[in-house]
């Protein structure tokens, strides 16, 4: 019996481990696949998606759709999705949750309070996987700021201008969140708007405290008409001393976050693989029977 459940074990850590390095070898390719499928999925569905939401655009929400317009601007979906599209989205995951609760209630358990949960999940998960997506804009955009940032310093210091300098980053740089951003900050410079107009405009839309520290700078030095090589050289190293403070807070954190897995996964597998041979050996020896 003890052999049998120590071959288990094994067998089931080989298994994990073979599992983990396969999904690790194939984490690109099924990434490219899952949005190909996403996508698909999308173009399929969209249609249905643009009835519904225009039944939506006239319906009074009190500020939801311009709630759920800015976090869509903030997510980067702007252009790939409408608030009034992610309303239909959501009326329809609703709906589909509430179709699930009542099979659930009806051939599976009357259970009034597992088919609520099936629905608040319906209501929430759409608002969940947009806030994942803001979540994912904002890391990747304060992740590349303090590089770009540094190198529009050295291309001002070199004798380029600010917006000549810019262009030439988004240019050359790989594009992400905050190229984009700044794509658009030229775009408004291009249709006649200057550059303070521009730089305001933007850390709005962006609403990170960060860059928004960066665009009063910048915004402060091109009214006054101060050097702008030395006052980017400035918010760089501010930019990335307070990249280095967020990672310290995360690591100080870190051994908090890791106390619920101990105790709900590590801890009982362990008393598990040390106290049961002792059970088992307790037992086979007839010593329970006289307790």
């Amino acid at each position: 019996m003890i052999i049998a459940a120590f071959a288990l074990i094994v067998v089931g850590a080989f298994l994990g481990i073979r599992w983990f390095s396969q999904r690790s070898k194939r984490k690109a390719d099924s990434q490219e696949q899952k949005e190909e499928r996403n996508s698909e999925l999308w173009q399929s569905t969209r249609p249905l998606v643009r009835q519904v939401a225009a039944y939506a655009q006239h319906l009074q929400l009190l500020g939801l759709r311009e709630r759920y317009a800015r976090q869509l601007e903030r997510a980067g979906l702007r252009f790939d999705l409408s608030a009034d599209e992610f309303l239909a989205i959501k009326a329809g995951v609703l709906v589909i949750a509430i179709g699930f609760a009542l099979v659930f209630y009806v051939a599976v358990a009357q259970n009034t309070l597992i088919a609520l949960a099936i629905v608040f999940m319906g209501l929430v998960l759409p608002d969940m996987r947009l806030s994942a997506a803001v979540r994912k804009q904002e890391h990747d955009f304060l992740r590349a700021l303090p590089s770009f940032l540094d190198l529009l310093a050295l291309s001002v210091e070199a004798g380029m201008g600010f917006d000549s300098a810019v262009l030439r980053l988004t240019e050359v740089l790989e594009p992400g969140p905050l190229i984009w951003r700044f794509q658009t900050f030229l775009r408004s410079v291009n249709v006649g708007k200057t550059r303070v107009e521009a730089l305001r405009e933007m850390a709005h839309k962006v609403d990170l405290p960060d860059f928004t520290t960066f665009a009063n700078v910048v915004i402060q030095a091109t009214e006054t008409g101060a050097s702008m090589g030395p006052v980017l050289r400035t918010a760089s190293g501010d930019m990335l001393s307070r990249r280095f403070d967020r990672a310290e807070k995360a690591a100080h954190e870190l051994p908090i976050k890791i106390l619920l897995p101990l105790f709900v996964f590590v801890f009982p597998a362990t008393f598990i693989m040390v106290l049961g041979p002792v059970y088992f050996q307790f037992v086979a020896s007839g010593a329970s029977s006289v307790l």
